[in-house]
C-alpha cells in the first residue's frame, strides 16, 4: 500500500463521513493535474487494495451513468 493510497482513503473517509455518506470501500480518483511548467498529464489514484480490473469496473460503472442521463437529456431534443 502506498503512502499516497492511504492518504486519500483516510480523506474521503473524513470528507464523505462529514456529509453523512458511508464509510468507502474502494475508490478510483481520476483527476487531471498541472506541472510547475503548466502541462498537463492524467493521474489515476485509488484506495488500498483496488485491483486493476476493479478500478475498471468502477470507471466504467461511472462512465454509464453519466452516459445514460445525457443520452437521454439529448435524445429528447429541443423543446
Amino acid at each position: 500500500m502506498s503512502e499516497l493510497s492511504a492518504d486519500v482513503e483516510m480523506a474521503l473517509t473524513q470528507v464523505l463521513g462529514g456529509h453523512e455518506r458511508r464509510i468507502p470501500s474502494r475508490a478510483v480518483i481520476v483527476a487531471e493535474m498541472l506541472d510547475g511548467d503548466g502541462e498537463r498529464a492524467l493521474s489515476i489514484i485509488t484506495t488500498p487494495g483496488v485491483t486493476e480490473w476493479d478500478a475498471l469496473g468502477l470507471c466504467r460503472y461511472g462512465v454509464l451513468s453519466i452516459e445514460g442521463p445525457a443520452a437521454a437529456y439529448f435524445a429528447g431534443g429541443p423543446e
